[in-house]
């Protein structure tokens, strides 16, 4: 992530999980892009530290490949929405090595 939420040996712990964290605790798969439509939402793993827009707090997590649109899955990282994000995060060698 490329959120900054301090020094381990000067940050306390439970200030930054209350300041910080907290704000993303309630969100469901019932409030993001996509997943709200997804049949499998429930049943999928929920990793939104990485999306597909890294702006928007409720944008579909980056590492998903699967549409419920089309009802089909494929490869999530040549998609160029997603290829931009990869970008974003400065992931492009972390994807290489998952090739």
């Amino acid at each position: 992530m490329k959120e900054n939420f301090g020094h381990i040996e000067k940050t306390n712990l439970y200030e930054v999980l209350i300041k910080n964290f907290k704000k993303y605790w309630n969100i469901t798969k019932d409030q993001i892009d996509v997943c709200n439509d997804c049949e499998i939402r429930y049943f999928s793993t929920d990793f939104r530290a990485y999306k597909e827009n890294p702006k928007n707090t409720y944008s579909k997590p980056l590492r998903c490949g699967y549409s419920p649109y089309a009802n089909k899955g494929k490869e999530w990282s040549t998609s160029p929405l997603k290829q931009k994000a990869i970008k974003h995060y400065e992931m492009q060698e972390l994807v290489k090595k998952n090739d």
